[in-house]
């Protein structure tokens, strides 16, 4: 029953994560990209330099449709391709340093856009979210672990 109930409580609190705290409106905006680019660039961010096949399939987006999204990145100078040294056909996808600024921006609004949100919390209460938010993450990171 505990898993049923930690279920439950995750599938509760998806929506008002949404509702409360990721309001597309309420979130900076990158100009001339959408969200869809703002997660590519996470993505690589994240897994260091990565393929279109590997994007595809992290993403779940159809590959025709990575490619434009790539492009885009790159005409906005945030990524480079890179071909690999081994293997010409492979080409890598890295973020140049216009890309980690503007990510390492959009991490800084977000933090105030989160501290603003949540201003209305007394010390003890921010105390308890902490150590349930240092608790989830552990518990996400060991899924993902253990997912391969």
């Amino acid at each position: 029953m505990p898993r049923q109930d930690a279920a439950d409580q995750f599938v509760k609190l998806i929506p008002l994560i949404r509702r409360k705290l990721l309001r597309r409106s309420d979130l900076p905006q990158i100009p001339n990209l959408n969200f869809s680019h703002f997660h590519l660039l996470m993505l690589i961010e994240d897994e260091g330099a990565v393929t279109n096949g590997h994007i595809s399939e992290t993403l779940s987006i159809a590959p025709p449709n990575v490619t434009p999204l790539i492009t885009k990145l790159v005409d906005e100078g945030y990524i480079t391709r890179v071909p690999d040294e081994r293997d010409r056909r492979v080409i890598w996808n890295q973020l140049t340093d216009k890309g980690e600024l503007v990510l390492r921006e959009r991490r800084d609004s977000f933090r105030r856009l989160f501290e603003d949100r949540l201003a209305f919390l007394d010390e003890e209460e921010t105390d308890r979210l902490i150590d349930s938010l240092k608790t989830l993450t552990e518990i996400v990171e060991k899924m993902d672990k253990s997912e391969g």
